[in-house]
């Protein structure tokens, strides 16, 4: 069983927040704005540049509806 490094899970988180900020259908700058986040943080989250605060985390969901659980979500090899 293969568990995520620290890297590998900012890639992930960063993926998931913006496949489920994409499928509630918000643009970058309309989460931003709702959530008084900047956007070039936004965008270092989620191309897994930037390693993401639980406080954030909590917001994106909250906004999105999203428990931060699935932010985790992979797949095990």
């Amino acid at each position: 069983m293969k568990y995520p490094c620290k890297k590998d899970l900012q890639i992930i988180v960063g993926n998931n927040v913006k496949k489920y900020r994409k499928l509630k259908g918000f643009s970058q700058a309309n989460l931003c704005y709702e959530i008084d986040l900047d956007i070039s943080t936004l965008s270092r989250l989620e191309r897994g540049k930037l390693n993401v605060t639980l406080n954030t985390l909590y917001k994106i969901g909250l906004f999105l509806e999203i428990p931060i659980k699935d932010f985790f979500d992979f797949e095990i090899d």
